[in-house]
């Protein structure tokens, strides 16, 4: 081949017939300020790819960020997340993705060409949604820029409607080893699209999954409405509405639920502490506005912490102002392994998070609250937490009550499986530590009901 038909193929923007790895170019899709997507096929088979290229000469930051989705998309497996076929480089060092071709277009058009979806619809997408994010949260990464230009709803006769999560550029791990967990800006720095910000994307605070809920709350408002919740002439005034302005009901916008104005709300609250604590107790909420408060015959399992703090000695007002800042140190740390605290009182602390109904999932949100109340043990225990204060923590999992007032063998019935007495240290019933024995060194509590467990530690 001719130096000349060598540069038309492989110059700034490749050529068609191009041959990437085992691509062939067919023709470019779409041309984006950092990278270029071609539509491709595969070199023997035929088969559609989607090629994603970086443009000649990246900056630092999106060259890592470009890698750093390659990395995340090849660790997630989803359903309703988007498949890397392959990854590498061009001769001039261009880094590449080869994806699986989406047939379809993504909700920001869909909704130009036929209007508002309804809220069955919404509760549909959101459905598939909810699980690539579950996935993405287990794997410990928050996707970042969750919007409907980001959900592709794939366009197959005879199916039923389904959509892909794309673009994990701005992908942010949860923990040091997750992907995309180094930091690609300076800290203060946001990183995201301002229509669908979180309030603290916007001050550059470090994300967490709640991150991605807020997001979910603008997506369902942008999808029953038509329109995201907030909009501006400039950056600055879509991000000052973020960071300031009360969320808009959507049913002040659309024939809609008034119940679905709750959802949008809690999911958009400005604190994160003020969202749902996860992606499964967010589409339950909706699930229930959606169908009038009807859910599906499967009960929604949930783990409850209940923590004591007690004072010995003298009591002086030092010693309330250390149990006081203890509280206050337990309520943090359950809020950020994903519970809700329901109760607040003088010297305890009650709080809940729904269970997802994969039970691998499951199994993960029991181990990463059991972890944090192991923490918070060890935090006393090491003398971090000043004396005269003793911490009793006790776990359980059981349905959660359809009403605040529960059962008698409901996670709001405290006596039934809170352990008495309390003790120090943390006591989790079997129900917690089912499938988590051997990572967990603990022993039975002899006399104590629904066969609780004192937990030393981790393996």
């Amino acid at each position: 081949m001719a130096s000349g038909d060598e540069e038309a193929l492989y110059g700034e923007e490749l050529g068609v017939g191009a041959l990437v790895a085992d691509w062939l170019v067919e023709h470019v899709q779409y041309r984006g300020p950092v990278s270029t997507l071609y539509r491709a096929r595969h070199a023997r088979t035929g088969a559609p790819a989607a090629l994603k290229v970086l443009l000649p000469q990246p900056s630092d930051v999106a060259l890592r960020r470009f890698r750093r989705e390659a990395a995340t998309l090849q660790r997630l497996s989803h359903p309703n997340i988007v498949v890397v076929l392959g990854y590498g480089t061009l001769p001039d060092g261009r880094p590449f993705i080869a994806m699986e071709w989406l047939e379809g277009r993504d909700l920001a058009a869909e909704l130009e060409v036929r209007g508002p979806l309804s809220p069955a619809e919404a509760l549909e997408v959101l459905e598939q949604v909810g699980g690539a994010l579950r996935a993405a949260h287990a794997a410990g990464v928050v996707h970042r820029d969750l919007k409907a230009q980001n959900v592709v709803r794939l366009s197959h006769e005879g199916e039923a409607p389904r959509v892909k999560l794309v673009d994990f550029g701005v992908a942010k791990g949860l923990t040091p080893d997750a992907p995309g967990a180094s930091t690609l800006t300076l800290t203060g720095v946001s990183l995201g699209t301002p229509l669908s910000m979180a309030p603290e994307q916007i001050r550059g605070e470090p994300p967490d999954a709640r991150t991605d809920l807020y997001a979910m709350g603008v997506l369902l408002f942008h999808l029953v409405t038509g329109q995201p919740p907030f909009r501006g002439a400039t950056r600055h005034e879509v991000e000052d509405l973020h960071l300031n302005a009360p969320p808009p009901r959507p049913s002040e916008h659309a024939p809609v639920p008034a119940a679905l104005d709750s959802v949008v709300l809690r999911s958009m609250g400005k604190r994160r502490e003020d969202r749902y604590p996860d992606v499964d107790a967010l589409l339950e909420a909706l699930r229930r506005a959606v169908t009038g408060g009807a859910t599906s015959e499967r009960s929604v399992l949930a783990m409850a912490l209940y923590a004591e703090a007690r004072l010995h000695g003298a009591l002086e007002a030092s010693s309330l102002e250390r149990l006081d800042a203890l509280l206050e140190h337990v309520g943090g740390t359950a809020r950020a392994a994903g519970l809700d605290v329901r109760l607040e009182g003088s010297g305890c602390l009650l709080a809940v998070a729904p269970l997802p109904h994969d039970a691998e999932a499951q199994r993960a949100t029991r181990a990463r609250i059991l972890h944090a109340a192991l923490e918070l043990v060890e935090h006393v225990e090491s003398g971090e937490a000043m004396r005269p204060v003793d911490l009793a923590i006790t776990v359980h999992v059981a349905p959660l009550p359809a009403e605040e007032g529960g059962g008698a063998d409901g996670l709001l019935h405290l006596p039934g499986w809170v352990a008495e007495p309390p003790g120090t240290g943390l006591v989790a019933t079997a129900a917690a530590l089912e499938g988590l024995e051997t990572a967990i060194d603990a022993a039975p509590v002899s006399g104590a009901r629904l066969g609780c467990w004192r937990v030393r530690r981790a393996r």
